[in-house]
């Protein structure tokens, strides 16, 4: 029997009053296969290298830390959070200090 790992799914945040419901939040707990969520987790880090792999400085300042955020899907795959709305968090955040 392959190994599971329970994530929750579903939405984490609904807008206020939807259908008169207030605040209330649709969760459910997804049982996603660890060789699945593993070989997607392993093929998005080896994207993530190729894509900060040069990106070391800029001007006098070095990166220190690249911070991601990710989301699981039900089936066990993972994307990089993003939005289209202005001033909302960001999915990526890079931390420099003076070389």
């Amino acid at each position: 029997m392959a190994d599971k790992i329970p994530v929750v799914v579903g939405d984490t945040e609904s807008p206020s009053n939807v259908l008169g419901l207030g605040d209330q939040v649709e969760r459910q707990i997804a049982e996603i296969d660890v060789d699945t969520l593993k070989r997607s987790l392993s093929r998005l880090t080896g994207q993530l290298d190729s894509l900060f792999q040069d990106l070391k400085a800029v001007g006098s300042f070095k990166l220190d830390q690249v911070e991601v955020s990710l989301e699981i899907s039900a089936q066990g795959g993972v994307a990089l959070i993003g939005t289209a709305k202005a001033g909302a968090k960001g999915a990526i955040r890079l931390t420099f200090s003076r070389g």
